[in-house]
């Protein structure tokens, strides 16, 4: 794909005093600079060094990954992200070095990752899932390992770092940058509470009908049912045996009633925990076997099927900023995978205006406000 949106680009700075190359693109948080998070985590790497162990939790574009095995440490890199997955990938390959990569963390089956010698963390947003976070980071460390944890001032790292310290061990900052903090903590010897990834049954009364499904920490508005996404499906128009995408699907709610309605349903998200959550709200509805979970950044997994209905609310958000990038490339990969006659169905904030970018769908006949509140309106793009 030469689309902008996916178009890799190569980069090159000096990271704690070395010459480093990484790769980006949009969709990806901080993709054309490295932000001052990482140079703080990237300046403790110091005192990682041959042999040992070091776990990223969210490695972003792979930076500290290749600099830290550069310097002969083993390293595993996770990202929530697929899109950051990539980009380290492509990262690792960039500066002649390997590691592990997995896309989603470390905590799955019946031998999670252990005995790390240290763990890096730059902060997400949400204070539940950075809790999570640590809490992994907490079961990954040896005794006596280090997590180096760092985020803004404006992002809540002092909240963190409390929080560190309740469940890793004494943490104390070392480094300061720019309204950013690096706290290095250590861990405590002892026994860590097993890890379960704390997935929450909700239930929503849409469409006349009581729909239940599953969140947990870092999927999107976790614990209840968002009224932008209510309004989506309250408005969509599905019929029996037509094929359906639920692009950027979350917690699968909107996949789930799609197959609800007799559709063949597809749930695509950049996300490994939305893609747990969306499997489980399929399986909690018993609609499994009409329905497919992929990961995708935007719709690139699905570029060569074509679908009848396409219903998304597309984030506007990348770590603290307003970004549209991944929303506009919403827009424009509903173009290229809708039938002619198909139907997209967006939903946004009012003060969002997604008509005009609508309007170029190839084929589209027109865009119409199908639902508006004082928050949100639905969109309505007719092939």
């Amino acid at each position: 794909m030469t689309e902008p949106y996916y178009t890799w680009q190569t980069f090159e700075t000096t990271l704690a005093g070395e010459p480093i190359r990484w790769t980006g693109k949009p969709g990806l948080e901080s993709w054309d600079a490295l932000c001052p998070s990482t140079r703080l985590l990237a300046e403790e790497l110091s005192s990682v060094g041959p042999g040992q162990r070091m776990l990223d939790l969210r490695c972003g574009s792979g930076v500290c990954g290749a600099l830290a095995a550069r310097r002969g440490a083993d390293v595993t890199l996770c990202d929530d992200s697929i899109v950051a997955v990539e980009a380290t990938r492509r990262t690792l390959d960039l500066n002649s070095v390997s590691g592990q990569v997995l896309h989603g963390q470390p905590c799955e089956g019946p031998e999670p990752l252990q005995d790390f010698d240290v763990v890096l963390l730059d902060a997400p947003r949400g204070r539940e899932w950075v809790q999570y976070l640590l809490a992994i980071a907490a079961q990954a460390l040896r005794p006596g390992g280090k997590l180096f944890l760092a985020g803004p001032n404006r992002g809540g790292i002092r909240g963190y770092i409390d929080d560190a310290r309740e469940l890793v061990g004494p943490c104390e900052v070392t480094r300061v940058k720019a309204r950013h903090r690096l706290a290095v903590a250590e861990k405590e010897p002892g026994p860590v509470e097993n890890l379960s990834y704390s997935q929450e049954v909700c239930e929503a009364t849409v469409r006349g009908q009581t729909i239940r499904f599953v969140t947990q920490a870092g999927v999107f508005s976790q614990g209840k049912l968002d009224a932008g996404t209510r309004a989506l499906i309250e408005t969509m128009v599905i019929r029996p045996g037509e094929s359906a995408l639920d692009l950027g699907c979350g917690c699968g709610i909107v996949g789930a009633v799609a197959a609800q309605m007799g559709a063949r349903a597809v749930c695509v998200d950049s996300s490994a925990v939305a893609l747990r959550a969306t499997h489980a709200t399929l399986e909690l509805n018993g609609v499994l076997d009409r329905a497919q979970v992929l990961a995708s950044d935007c719709a690139s997994a699905v570029r060569a099927m074509r679908f009848d209905v396409i219903a998304a609310n597309p984030p506007f958000h990348q770590g603290l900023g307003v970004e549209y990038d991944v929303a506009q490339q919403f827009v424009r990969d509903a173009a290229h995978v809708l039938n002619e006659d198909g139907r997209l169905y967006l939903v946004a904030n009012r003060f969002i205006r997604y008509e005009r970018l609508m309007s170029e769908l190839r084929g589209a006949s027109r865009v119409t406000t199908a639902y508006e509140d004082n928050r949100f309106h639905v969109l309505e793009a007719v092939g």
